[in-house]
């Protein structure tokens, strides 16, 4: 685990950054695994709050930073969606033991919890804003597929079936799983032929990766969080996921998806490839994950794993 304490080597990290007399007075651990760890610190001289990504060479997660940062400023300059100020990245390793990412805190609160506090009206309102919030990200377009350069281009690619087979080898951690997919995908590319306009994909907005904050006039979209996953894509992509979980999707978020996208007579087939591929890249035990798999197999026509 990367530590969190006064004594390691993050002060000094934030000493490069703001000098000597930056202090810790607060760490609020977002998510710590193995050689991985975000934090939100609460800073004195400057006073302020600061989200830090830092992941070592056994981090299980890619957390490509400097391309993430790269996304974060495409999304803030070609969107109307608050995006965090990059205030420092590096992922050389060569004066620190793990790459870092350090923003500008956003305050707010996820729509997992956000949403139980609305009225019927308010979230059908929150709903709006995040079809809209999604809609604009798939604004953002690219001339190939494949995955985003550090800085956040791309610029030689292949088909989209081409690179969604390269993303599955790249996330599929189970050689058994990763057949598995590809089985599905080549036999299923036909249903891919007319799949051709690249456009930013998150890939994970998930229910605790959107935070709303309520004012004077209700409950507003503060953010959408968690870029490192982002690559030149298919929206399909995103709105299959969103799709299949819980508390994502209603009518008033696609009427507003509506006003920037029209959705492809094709994608109610090929979304349960993209929900595949995520139920696969995620390989849970735990009973709902089971169940969404099985389901998504029966679907497809596929033998269901049983485990991954």
């Amino acid at each position: 685990m990367i530590p969190v304490d006064p004594e390691n080597l993050l002060p000094q990290l934030l000493e490069q950054l703001w000098g000597s007399k930056v202090t810790i007075s607060q760490a609020t651990v977002l998510n710590q695994q193995d050689d991985y760890l975000v934090v939100i610190l609460d800073l004195h001289s400057p006073s302020g709050k600061v989200v830090v990504k830092l992941a070592g060479p056994a981090a299980q997660y890619l957390c490509p930073f400097d391309r993430t940062a790269s996304i974060l400023k495409q999304v803030a300059s070609r969107t109307t969606i608050c995006m965090p100020e990059v205030l420092g990245v590096d992922v050389s390793y060569q004066k620190w033991p793990w790459r870092y990412l350090i923003l500008s805190y956003l305050d707010g609160e996820e729509w997992a919890t956000a949403r139980e506090k609305m009225s019927p009206t308010q979230e059908q309102f929150a709903y709006s804003q995040i079809g809209d919030a999604v809609g604009q990200l798939h604004t953002i377009h690219y001339p190939y597929f494949g995955e985003l350069s550090p800085d956040g281009t791309i610029h030689s690619g292949k088909n989209f079936v081409a690179a969604l087979t390269d993303r599955a080898k790249l996330i599929i951690k189970s050689p058994r799983s990763l057949d598995l997919f590809l089985s599905v995908l080549d036999r299923d590319s036909y249903l891919f032929k007319d799949v051709d306009q690249a456009r930013l994909c998150h890939e994970d907005i998930h229910r605790y990766n959107i935070l709303f904050a309520q004012n004077r006039e209700g409950w507003q979209l503060r953010t959408i969080l968690d870029f490192d996953k982002a690559w030149a894509g298919h929206s399909e992509s995103d709105l299959a996921r969103l799709n299949l979980w819980t508390g994502m999707i209603s009518p008033e978020f696609w009427t507003a998806y509506h006003r920037l996208h029209q959705i492809d007579d094709g994608f109610r087939q090929r979304q349960l490839i993209y929900q595949l591929l995520w139920c696969l890249e995620y390989a849970r035990s735990d009973a709902g994950h089971l169940a969404d798999t099985r389901r998504i197999c029966e679907s497809l026509g596929i033998a269901f794993p049983g485990k991954f």
